[in-house]
C-alpha cells in the first residue's frame, strides 16, 4: 500500500515539473517564430497576438502602391495604323521628358504609316526615331514636353527570385485605355534577357515596363511561345535609348 502511495505521488511531482518545464521552453521558442509577437502560457493568460506577418503584408502593399504610382504617369498606349485602319495596339512608356517613348517592334511594323500615343485620355501623333531589330526595341518621338519619365535600374546582374511586376495597358469594350498589373519573380538572370514566372496575354504584356519593388524599370516586356513574360534588360535599353 505504501509503495502504491509513493508511486502515485511520484507521478504527480514528475508530471507537474514536466508540464512547467514544457510550458517555459515551448513559450520561449514559439515566441521566436515569424508572425508571433507574444505567447503567454502561465496561469489563465494564454493570449496569442499574430501581427508580424500582417505587418509584412501591409508594408509590401505600401511599397507596391508607391512603385505603381511612381510609374503609372509614364505609361502610354500605342496605336498603329495603315492610313486610317488600326493595325495594332499595345503599351509603351516614356523614357524622355521631351516626348521619347519606348515600345516593342510588335506594335510598329513595316506596314504602319501612322502612329499615335495615348496618355491620360489625350492622343498625340508620333513617329519612329530609331529601331533595334535584334532586341525588338522601338523608340518613338511625339511632339510633347514636360512628361514624367520612368527610372531605370542600374543593376547589371539581378537576383534570382527578385520580385517584379508588370504594369501595362488594356482596352475596355468601348476602346478606352486602362491600366493593369501582374506580378511574379525573376527566374533567370544575367545577360540582356530576364525570364520571369509571370503568365500574361501577348497583347497585354508586350511593350510594358517590368518594374522592381523600388519602382525602377528592370526591362521591357515581351511574351514567349509558352505565354510567359521575359524582358530585355534595362542595361540594353539604356544603351539603345541614350
Amino acid at each position: 500500500m505504501k509503495k502504491r502511495i509513493l508511486y502515485f505521488f511520484s507521478i504527480l511531482i514528475i508530471g507537474g515539473l514536466g508540464g512547467a518545464l514544457f510550458s517555459n521552453i515551448f513559450a520561449r521558442n514559439l515566441s521566436r517564430l515569424p508572425g508571433l509577437s507574444r505567447l503567454q502560457l502561465s496561469g489563465q493568460d494564454q493570449t496569442v497576438i499574430v501581427n508580424k506577418t500582417e505587418q509584412v503584408f501591409v508594408e509590401q502593399s505600401v511599397v507596391l502602391k508607391k512603385a505603381i504610382d511612381q510609374n503609372l504617369p509614364a505609361l502610354v498606349a500605342i496605336k498603329s495604323f495603315y492610313n486610317n485602319t488600326l493595325i495594332s495596339g499595345g503599351t509603351g512608356f516614356v523614357v524622355g521628358a521631351d516626348g521619347l517613348v519606348l515600345t516593342r517592334k510588335e506594335w510598329v511594323n513595316s506596314a504602319v504609316n501612322k502612329i499615335s500615343i495615348e496618355r491620360e485620355g489625350k492622343v498625340f501623333p508620333a513617329e519612329v526615331l530609331k529601331k533595334d531589330d535584334d532586341n525588338g526595341l522601338v523608340l518613338l518621338k511625339a511632339n510633347i514636353s514636360n512628361l514624367p519619365v520612368v527610372s531605370f535600374s542600374n543593376k547589371e546582374v539581378y537576383e534570382l527570385g527578385e520580385f517584379v511586376f508588370l504594369l501595362g495597358t488594356k482596352y475596355d469594350p468601348s476602346g478606352k485605355a486602362m491600366s493593369f498589373i501582374n506580378s511574379g519573380i525573376l527566374k533567370t538572370v544575367g545577360g540582356k534577357v530576364l525570364d520571369t514566372n509571370i503568365d500574361e496575354d501577348f497583347k497585354l504584356a508586350t511593350g510594358a515596363p517590368l518594374i522592381n519593388a523600388k519602382g525602377e524599370v528592370v526591362g521591357i516586356a515581351a511574351v514567349n511561345s509558352s505565354g510567359q513574360v521575359f524582358a530585355i534588360s534595362s542595361q540594353t535599353i539604356k544603351e539603345f535609348v541614350f
